[in-house]
């Protein structure tokens, strides 16, 4: 084959730019990398094992020529409204990825068996691909008459809107590799010893074996990789359900080498650490070539001018589809532990910046944007006449001997006198500290609350009494470290004790009025406020619903501050009575 790269730059532009992507003739052979010593046990033996990437293919998988090829030589293809094939995953995918980009094709549709795993169904629906689930056996025999490749025949013959391709018996499967994966190899390992691929249809090892036992040297040995009958691993073939294919496989297959599916998955990990990023087919082929190499050996093998062998593998899959099957296969040993995992039980909902309000932010959202100060009042400033920290009695707190830890109420002077014996208790259940939540409410205090919104504040009882926002409500927290995020630890018992107290004290319970009003969190340290935001919009979204939950940016000191500086709060309580 004599090479001329049309494409030196690799650029590929203008109204065919995508088709000319795809065409195989356009593009620089894919890359063919020799593997380290750490992965060729037999490198000492005069050894050299290559990996051929047809990941690097536009569709990032071995079937992205078969797919072409079929495509292009099927005039039904090109005006069927539905192209159905027996594949879940890369012959379909790269059907649905070129024919939608060649030919502008959207009616691409799996049929797939049900045994197929979710991660893997979610990817061929991201590329558009439809499907269709089939039941009973995964893996069907190709001529089996009530096997599904059969029904997609029956199925193309009797309506003329869908086209059925049928990887495992059209000749343009092989042949792509004959015309294109084959002279590559040629023309970059002219001394080719050995060629190993995995099985599934049988179309790569095929076409490319037979190309090169005809115009490389009819020494090539070529040797096929199966599953493990019972035991698959995805994409390849037990050999029982290959051997009736009728690609001319048997003047080119030399020997066959079944692989565990653990084996596989575990050489696809190992090569993808390496930086060779392949799927569990690939990890199968080259394992079985090691196996074939331990026992076989290299004699009479044929060597290269230095006298050594020169194998290579098809790499024919990626592994991110198959992430879940990875951790199944192989114990919880062979991967990287995870420090801090405490972390994984906690603090899992999402943070967004938008939610922390500078102190300007935070008065705009409670008394809207322009408008009215105040004049002192949205400071609570003096414990003799505020609400908040009044003395009165609730039936838990009288059971319980405690002291109440917060009254939500009006907190402007004269208010105590307004709260009723009989106003509704709202939180009244025992925190994690044993302290008592009560929150006393009257016609008036609803129509402030929803004025200015909820405003929950997690601050220690102590600083809490010496001032807070007109209306808050105290479900106070224990004193944690300044940027408690740095500390695994800090951020897991923080998170547990606001999680046990908001459960206990009914505040991540959506009401119906979270719908309608905006809830602020203020805290002491600065961070708190932004974990209980993200708990409270968390829980809410976990019911259907959307609280707009927001904290004050660098916590309650740096707001006072700001309120101090522009009037709002020149009284504010020092502590002393």
């Amino acid at each position: 084959m004599a090479y001329r790269n049309p494409n030196p730059l690799n650029v590929f532009s203008g109204p065919d730019s995508l088709s000319h992507y795809f065409d195989p003739e356009q593009n620089p052979p894919l890359p063919l990398v020799e593997l380290p010593t750490a992965l060729n046990p037999f490198r000492r033996d005069g050894v050299r094992i290559y990996a051929k990437m047809l990941t690097a293919l536009p569709a990032q998988n071995v079937k992205s020529l078969p797919a072409l090829e079929m495509l292009k030589t099927s005039p039904k293809a090109l005006t069927a409204k539905r192209i159905v094939e027996a594949s879940s995953g890369s012959t379909v995918l790269s059907m649905g990825v070129i024919g939608r980009a060649l030919w502008g094709h959207e009616g691409v549709e799996a049929w797939v068996t049900n045994k197929k795993t979710r991660e893997s169904l979610r990817v061929l629906r991201f590329f558009g691909v439809g499907i269709s689930l089939y039941g009973g056996l995964a893996q069907q025999e190709p001529s089996d008459p009530k096997g599904i490749m059969a029904r997609l025949r029956r199925k193309a013959r009797e309506e003329e809107e869908v086209c059925y391709l049928g990887q495992y018996d059209n000749d343009a499967n092989w042949q792509s590799h004959y015309n294109h994966t084959a002279p590559q190899l040629a023309l970059q390992l002219p001394s080719l010893s050995v060629l190993c691929s995995t099985i599934g249809t049988g179309g790569c090892i095929t076409g490319t074996g037979r190309y090169l036992k005809s115009h490389l040297s009819s020494d090539i040995k070529v040797v096929g990789v199966c599953n493990v009958f019972g035991d698959p691993t995805p994409g390849p073939r037990h050999f029982p359900g290959f051997e009736s294919s009728p690609f001319p496989w048997r003047e080119t297959i030399d020997e066959f080498v079944s692989v565990k599916s653990e084996d596989s998955f575990r050489m696809s990990m190992r090569l993808s650490r390496y930086g060779i990023i392949c799927g569990p087919s690939s990890g199968e082929a080259l394992h079985g070539l090691l196996e074939w190499l331990r026992e076989n050996g290299t004699n009479g093998l044929k060597r290269d001018e230095n006298g050594e062998v020169n194998c290579v593998f098809l790499c024919a899959d990626l592994p991110y589809q198959y992430m879940e099957l990875y951790y199944q296969k192989l114990g919880e040993e062979e991967f990287p532990g995870i420090r801090n995992q405490c972390l994984l039980e906690v603090d899992q909902d999402p943070y967004d910046e938008r939610w922390f309000l500078t102190p300007e932010q935070t008065v705009d959202m409670l008394v809207g944007e322009g408008g009215e100060k105040y004049d002192g009042e949205m400071l609570c400033m003096v414990p003799s006449s505020c609400a908040c920290t009044t003395t009165r009695t609730s039936r838990t707190y009288r059971q319980q001997q405690q002291p109440i830890e917060g009254i939500f109420g009006d907190c402007s002077p004269g208010a105590v006198s307004d709260v009723s014996e009989s106003a509704s208790t709202i939180f009244s259940t025992a925190s994690p500290s044993s302290s008592v939540y009560s929150v006393a409410t009257t016609t008036s205090v609803e129509s402030q609350h929803s004025s200015m919104g909820k405003v929950i504040d997690v601050r220690p009882r102590a600083e809490f009494v010496k001032s807070h926002l007109r209306n808050a409500v105290n479900i106070p927290l224990s004193v944690t470290k300044d940027d408690f995020y740095g500390d695994p630890q800090a951020v897991y018992g923080r998170w547990k004790e606001m999680n046990a107290a908001f459960k206990e004290t009914g505040v991540l319970n959506h009401q119906e009025e979270d719908d309608d009003r905006q809830t602020l969190v203020v805290c002491l340290d600065g961070d708190s406020g932004k974990m209980a935001a993200s708990m409270l919009r968390g829980a809410s979204k976990k019911v259907g619903k959307k609280r707009e939950v927001f904290c004050v940016d660098g916590g309650w000191g740096v707001l006072e501050a700001w309120l101090r500086r522009r009037g709002y709060g020149d009284d504010v309580w020092d502590g002393v009575d």
